[in-house]
């Protein structure tokens, strides 16, 4: 806020003054153009410093001078109290041709006690609050809102400005019709909209609740109850502790939403697509687009609802555990207890630049299903209207009238919107929440006729009233009760068709679903059987190696126990999961490598490099260990020098690339054979199919490279 200050008001205050309290109880601020600072302070007077700059004709406007003294001629300015209120009041007077030609700019800082209320107001400025207590109500036209380190209740808005809230303990009400909105460590309640902005949001505990009509929405470690709503964007939120509930809705962008899953929670979710981690001790109705029950007995209630996108949901716990975890530009050195994890330098390769037409698609979906059914509204209307009107004309012949047929087009057009508009908000805001079919009808009749009524009514005032008595006559003599039908009919044949669309996509998903299940359950059989194989090899040689330590190096032979009994925990620890997160294989890979460096010393090195971004997605469950149990195997055991095992991995386009070198002898025609590499190739063909890719190579370097679809 400093340098907020500094930079509207960068020079001395062309006037003070100083008012004692005494009596005052409310401060009332406004100034047609200037920005507005309220300082809440500890002593028992209000002092006002105003700030006037001036724009004039000779510098073409472009120059912004301060004013060593006020110009009241020309620009007004009014401070006085009135009863309890001390008003201070600044505009430029019109009456003087100065006025005209100069365009001067009257801001003010005003200090004030904390038993002092306020209401500023500023058409083309900035306002900012500071350490302020009591109720404050502040709104500008044009410029941003700033409020840091205050308490009590604000209510403020904005036209188009950003609105940023630091460090308070305070009710907010704040509202832009088309900024940002900035929230950090927030104590209390808040209510947020903006019309077309991004709202983000940290650190906040107490009810907070937040829309936009078409940005997106990103919250993190929140506390207490929580909503959130976007008409088209993306929703990002980490929920720490839920008070009563938690809501979040979006009508065709993605919902992420991290919670934690140890916790009671009553959980309803519906969107085109859920997934994420598996929810544990979970009771209720679980489907790939449709999940409501309890999770863990039930409590407070967390919705999430997308009406035509995905949600993915995920363990609060497992991000706070890898947040102080940096798997990428991180040095750390080849300890037995702290494997080093290093971002390998790798030489540059072109791989294909990621595409957004996926992402683009998600936005022009939901726009195309809005235009078709406007149009597909509008065009019957204004169909079925035209001909009843012309039979009428033809059965009772009269004398053409343009201006009558001008209005009864755009009235058909009116028809169509208000039949859009009844359909569209029945469906999206109503249908749910009634249960009989006819009913719904019955209700969405009456939605129509009333917007029919309402755009009929704005037609009158704004045309027919307009024409002579005797051509509106005839327009209203022109059998007009008809139109006020065709609405209603036509709303209804949208929700028909829109009901029928839905009951068939929905039979057809799930039959998908079942069909899938069955899939999933021969695969997780497979990939049972294959683990089964894995975990004994891998242990016979890890007690083959602790055997031979037992007498020459008890030591050793004793911490790469405990790491064994580490590494077997990762992988009995979760045997109902055929998937892990890349983050929980590379915590077995550093396992498996801390026990092989006991075994041989300086010999073994290693990096190990992953992308942030993807350090939560879901690859099939051991991949990468007997990857790296090959590279030791026929790679680090066969040199006699310092060995160097490197595992990379990144994202490139919509594929995860795993890659695994060590600097041992070039692989031969038979490496494939193996076990390890062959349960690999298994794994990969049952979970992927033909999807994903397993290659090796010797040259330009001699590596295992994975690709995996994300």
């Amino acid at each position: 806020m400093d340098a907020f200050a500094d930079k509207i008001m960068n020079h001395p205050p062309t006037a003070t003054r100083d008012f004692d309290c005494a009596g005052i109880k409310k401060l009332q601020l406004e100034t047609q153009y200037g920005d507005i600072e309220l300082i809440g302070h500890h002593e028992n007077y209000i002092r006002v410093e105003v700030f006037a700059s001036v724009r004039s004709l000779l510098t073409l406007y472009l120059v912004s001078e301060p004013l060593s003294s006020l110009d009241t001629d020309s620009h007004l300015l009014n401070m006085n109290a009135l009863g309890d209120t001390l008003k201070v009041f600044s505009k430029p007077d019109y009456f003087n041709p100065v006025a005209w030609f100069n365009s001067q700019k009257t801001s003010f800082r005003v200090f004030i006690p904390a038993s002092i209320d306020s209401v500023s107001k500023t058409y083309a400025g900035t306002i900012s609050l500071r350490n302020l207590h009591g109720n404050h109500v502040f709104s500008t036209w044009g410029g941003g809102l700033f409020i840091q380190q205050s308490q009590g209740k604000l209510q403020g808005k904005t036209m188009g400005g950003n609105i940023v809230l630091v460090n308070n303990q305070v009710e907010i009400t704040a509202n832009t019709m088309g900024g940002n909105i900035t929230v950090q460590k927030h104590n209390g309640k808040l209510q947020a909209s903006t019309w077309g902005g991004n709202i983000k949001g940290s650190d906040i505990t107490g009810d907070f609740e937040c829309n936009t009509m078409g940005g997106n929405i990103k919250l993190k470690n929140m506390n207490g109850n929580v909503g959130a709503s976007t008409k088209g964007g993306n929703i990002t939120a980490e929920l720490h502790h839920i008070h009563q509930y938690a809501w979040f809705d979006s009508s065709g962008g993605k919902i992420k939403v991290a919670f934690p899953f140890d916790s009671p929670t009553d959980l309803e979710v519906m969107a085109s697509k859920i997934s994420g981690a598996m929810l544990p001790n979970f009771d209720g109705y679980l489907t790939y687009n449709d999940i409501k029950g309890k999770l863990n007995g039930g409590g407070p209630s967390l919705t999430i609802k997308n009406r035509s996108g995905n949600v993915f949901l995920n363990n609060i716990e497992q991000i706070l555990s890898t947040q102080n975890i940096d798997y990428q530009g991180i040095n750390l050195e080849n300890t037995f207890h702290t494997p080093p994890i290093v971002k390998a330098q790798k030489e540059p390769v072109n791989y294909p630049k990621p595409t957004s037409k996926s992402a683009l698609q998600d936005y022009i979906e939901p726009v195309k299903s809005f235009l078709f059914a406007l149009l597909f509204c509008v065009v019957l209307v204004y169909g079925l209207s035209a001909v009843i009107y012309f039979t009428f004309e033809f059965l009772n012949p009269k004398s053409a009238l343009a201006v009558v047929s001008k209005g009864i087009f755009y009235s058909n057009l009116n028809n169509g919107v208000g039949a859009f508009v009844s359909a569209y908000l029945f469906i999206h805001f109503f249908e749910f929440r009634i249960k009989s079919n006819l009913l719904k009808y019955l209700n969405l009749s009456i939605f129509a006729l009333i917007y029919t009524f309402f755009f009929q009514s704005v037609m009158w005032f704004s045309y027919w009233r307009h024409l002579d008595n005797n051509l509106g006559n005839e327009a209203r003599s022109s059998n007009g009760w008809v139109y006020f039908v065709v609405p209603p009919l036509v709303s209804c044949a949208y929700f028909f068709y829109w009901q029928r669309t839905r009951q068939t996509a929905r039979k057809i998903s799930e039959q998908e679903y079942q069909l899938l299940n069955l899939e999933k359950l021969k695969s997780k059989a497979q990939l049972d059987a294959l683990e089964a194989k894995i975990n004994p090899h891998f242990l016979y040689n890890s007690l083959n190696s602790i055997a031979g330590l037992i007498h020459e190096q008890p030591d050793k032979a004793e911490e790469m126990t405990i790491q064994l009994s580490k590494l077997f925990r990762y992988s009995t620890g979760r045997s109902e999961e055929n998937f892990h997160s890349i983050a929980d294989e590379l915590e077995i890979i550093k396992a498996y490598l801390s026990i092989e460096q006991v075994r041989f010393g300086t010999r073994l090195n290693y990096t190990i490099s992953c992308e942030s971004d993807i350090l939560f997605q879901k690859i099939p469950r051991f991949l990468l260990q007997p990857l790296v149990e090959n590279a030791i195997k026929h790679g680090i055991s066969k040199v006699a020098h310092e060995g160097q095992i490197k595992v990379e991995i990144s994202q490139q386009a919509a594929q995860v690339c795993i890659k695994i070198h060590d600097n041992g002898p070039a692989f031969g025609e038979a490496v494939g054979g193996g076990f390890g590499l062959r349960s690999i190739k298994q794994k990969l063909k049952i979970v992927y199919a033909e999807k994903a890719t397993f290659e090796i190579q010797n040259e330009p370097e001699k590596a295992v490279i994975i690709t995996l679809p994300i």
